[in-house]
Order: structure tokens, then C-alpha cells, then sequence
């Protein structure tokens, strides 16, 4: 039994924990009942094209270093990624596989644009973690196919769905021959939202979504691909009335394994709205790293560079799984000190900072915060209900089983004082110090 810490002070330091009798409790307890919820799928981060392209300049041996630490299962666990079809606002520049206007049946087909460090870091990742589970998404279909013509912007057209099922097969497959087999997707980044027309980005009608869906579902069936999951909507906590209306449709429904969200506008308690109506449904956070304060970004605005609280990085991981999320991967992996390469209007920072000439890399707060959710609660785990009336507002829980039956308890510290708290599994209590501005891991 011990607790393991990180704060801006220290970095997981293990405490050993003690048992306390129930006349002698000081201070607030949460209760571990017996009931569960979701089952986790793991956590991760996006190897977008900037992140590979960052990996890339490490020298060999440090690259390899890189990965083991991130993703074998001994060490940060990363045990989910995304990856982009295409090029999203990170990339070096706008690329898409369709460079022939009207090739309905991808003759013409190439993306060989990835063979330089996109596939290259995913083999590397896979081979740290066997057991990566990795999903795609695309931020804008060829041009050709909307209404812009081009990857910024625009429409989804509906005459050219059939043919973008074909090109996703094509870059499903192409990545299966290069050792890299996808295992979920979703239609659409951000799909009510084309950024201005300042990045890649396109509009996706909802009922458009759910043919895609209908069709690709089918498609993928009949190739060999029927595990693969299908995930809606890739947007914001405030859009769960979208999901609604899609999951309401019996054939999309069958067709989707659920919902994936994005925190950037709305609460994460929107989850639940969409789990009252959907209970089955799968739920995803797959993009984004804190919560903002103010629930909400400004296209083109000025981003607040200045580091939050450490521990705010983990009352938003801990809000979006007591919601029902199955796992979160936040935004990209890698990016270097300016947030760069960015093809887009955002300035974002990378989990991992790595400079430009690839001599110098840096762990973000994101990043250890992140690991105390990877590293101990695993694949398979649920959730455990817990009774937390009497939390104050400065302390944040989560608590899961493990399939090896061992319990790990996730406590976020956001103020600037130590707290006491108490753990109550049946009818042992363990008294808790929680240090000031901490995310903490206690294994039982």
C-alpha cells in the first residue's frame, strides 16, 4: 500500500500509507462502494505528423530511449494514439492521398507521404507496447470532394461519400502493409467547425456523418476489417445533442461503437447526458489536454502560454473519466518550444517539448500528470463508484480496479495547502496526506 506524488517539487515519490480506526479519522472520506462503471481502454497522446517530424531529429539512440519511456508498459504506458489521415493544422505542410480531382476509385491513391517518420514513430510505438491501440482521424477529405475544393474549409459533399469510404479503406490498408493495423476511427475531426478556412478542416451535416458511417461500416466488414471501431462526432462536450440524434438512428447505432469528445467548449458532465440516452455507447475523450477555464477557445486569439496549476491538468482528466470516458489521448505527442510545425491558426503546446535541432527534450506537466493515470490504472480496469459528499473543492478522486484486482485511487490538490483525506474500502480506512498542488496515485 503507498501513495505516489508528483508536484512541481517532485516527481512520483512514494510514500508507504497506513490504516487508521474509524474513531481516529481526521479529516474528509470518500467511500469506495461496490459498484462499477465504463471500462478503461487507456491513455495516450497524438503522433501527428509536427511530432513525428520532431521525433525524427532525436539521434537514434535517444529516440529509441524516447519511446520505451512513453510507451512500454513498464514504464509511461502510453497505451493509445491517434493519428491523422492526412494533414491536420500540425503538419509541416497541407497533404492529403488523393492528388487526381475525380479518381472515384483511388487509382491514383498514394500515401507514401508517411513512410518519412509517420509510420517509422507508430512501428517504434508498437513495438515499445504491443498492446497500443491506435485510432485515426481525418481533418479535412481531399479537396476535391467539398465544397471549398481545398483542404481548408468548406463542405462535405454528399455525391463524393462513396469514394472517400474507398479512399479511407485505401489508407487503412496501406498502413496494415506497413505493419500498422488501425483500430478505430472516427469520420471527421471537429465535424461543425471548418476554423475560417484556416487550417484543414471541414463541415460535416450529422445526417452526412451517419451515412459515412452506414457505408464505411459495411465496407470495412466485407475486407477483413470488422473489428475496427467506428466513433461519432470527434467534437466538443457542448455538441452531446448531436450524439443523441445520431445514436438515435437504429442503423447508425449498429453501425458505431460510440461517441468520441473533445473538451474544448461545454462540461464534461455532457458525457452523461448522452450516456442516459445511450448507456451501451462507448465514450472517448480523444483530443485536448487541460480544460480551459473558460470552456471555450477564439479562433485567431492570443493562447495563454503562462502553465496552469500542475494539478488542474488532472481535475480535467478526472472530470471527463467520473463522466464516462474509456480513455483519453490528449493533443500532440511532440511538439518544439514555439509549437511548431503548425500549419494552422493555434498555439498549442506538445506534451513533450523537443527543440528544433533535436538536442533538447522536455517533459511537460501534462505529461507526468498523464502518467499517473497510464502507468497505474490499465487496460481493462472500472471505474469504482465512490461516495464523495463530504470532498472539499480543492480535492478531486477517481478510483478504479485493476483486472489484477488492485485498486488505484487518482487525488488532484489544487491549492497551495496540504490536505488530509481518508480512503474507505469496506471497512478498512487509510489515512491519506495530500500535498499542496499535487496529483497523486494510491495503490492498494
Amino acid at each position: 500500500m503507498k501513495i505516489i506524488t508528483t508536484n512541481p517539487g517532485r516527481i512520483f515519490e512514494e510514500r508507504d500509507i497506513k490504516t487508521c480506526g474509524k474513531d481516529n479519522v481526521r479529516g474528509p472520506v470518500v467511500r469506495l462502494t461496490p459498484e462499477r462503471d465504463q471500462e478503461i481502454l487507456g491513455f495516450g497522446a497524438a503522433l501527428t505528423d509536427s511530432a513525428c517530424v520532431l521525433l525524427d531529429k532525436l539521434d537514434e539512440q535517444t529516440r529509441r530511449d524516447l519511446i520505451q519511456e512513453i510507451f512500454a508498459p513498464d514504464q509511461a504506458n502510453f497505451s493509445i494514439t491517434r493519428v491523422c489521415v492526412g494533414a491536420s493544422d500540425y503538419a509541416e505542410t497541407v497533404y492529403d492521398y488523393a492528388p487526381v480531382a475525380d479518381d472515384l476509385d483511388m487509382a491514383h491513391f498514394d500515401a507514401s507521404h508517411d513512410d518519412r517518420t509517420i509510420i517509422p514513430a507508430l512501428q517504434a510505438a508498437r513495438e515499445a507496447n504491443p498492446d497500443l491501440y491506435i485510432f485515426s482521424s481525418p481533418w479535412s477529405p481531399p479537396g476535391w470532394m467539398k465544397s471549398s475544393h481545398v483542404m481548408q474549409g468548406g463542405w462535405m459533399l454528399d455525391r463524393y461519400i462513396e469514394p472517400f469510404t474507398r479512399y479511407y479503406l485505401k489508407f487503412i490498408e496501406y498502413y496494415l502493409s506497413k505493419g500498422v493495423r488501425i483500430n478505430a476511427l472516427t469520420p471527421q475531426n471537429e465535424s461543425e467547425t471548418d476554423q475560417q478556412s484556416r487550417m484543414p478542416a471541414c463541415y460535416w451535416h450529422p445526417e452526412l456523418e451517419m451515412k459515412f458511417a452506414k457505408l464505411m461500416r459495411s465496407l470495412l466488414d466485407d475486407k477483413g476489417f470488422a473489428d475496427l471501431r467506428i466513433w461519432l462526432m470527434d467534437h466538443n462536450f457542448i455538441m452531446w445533442h448531436r450524439a443523441v440524434f445520431q445514436m438515435d438512428d437504429a442503423e447508425t447505432r449498429q453501425a458505431c461503437a460510440g461517441i468520441a469528445w473533445h473538451p474544448y467548449e461545454g462540461h464534461p458532465e455532457q458525457i452523461n447526458l448522452f450516456r442516459a440516452k445511450h448507456p451501451t455507447c462507448e465514450n472517448h475523450w480523444t483530443e485536448g489536454g487541460m480544460i480551459p477555464v473558460s470552456l471555450g477557445r477564439t479562433l485567431g486569439a492570443p493562447v495563454d502560454r503562462s502553465k496552469p496549476k500542475f494539478a488542474e491538468y488532472g481535475v480535467s482528466f478526472i472530470d471527463g473519466l467520473e463522466n464516462g470516458c474509456q480513455s483519453i489521448t490528449v493533443w500532440n505527442l511532440a511538439l518544439d518550444e514555439e509549437g511548431y510545425p503548425n500549419v494552422g491558426p493555434f498555439n498549442c503546446r506538445g506534451t513533450i517539448e523537443i527543440s528544433r535541432d533535436g538536442k533538447r527534450v522536455t517533459r511537460s506537466q501534462e505529461y507526468y500528470c498523464l502518467n499517473h493515470l497510464s502507468r497505474y490504472v490499465k487496460r481493462g480496469a472500472r471505474r469504482i463508484i465512490c461516495d464523495k459528499n463530504a470532498l472539499p473543492n480543492n480535492l478531486s478522486v477517481s478510483a478504479y480496479e485493476n483486472p489484477d484486482g488492485s485498486l488505484a485511487v487518482v487525488i488532484a490538490n489544487t491549492e497551495q495547502f496540504d490536505s488530509e483525506l481518508n480512503l474507505q474500502v469496506g471497512d478498512t480506512i487509510y489515512s491519506l496526506w495530500i500535498l499542496r498542488e499535487s496529483i497523486n496515485t494510491v495503490i492498494i
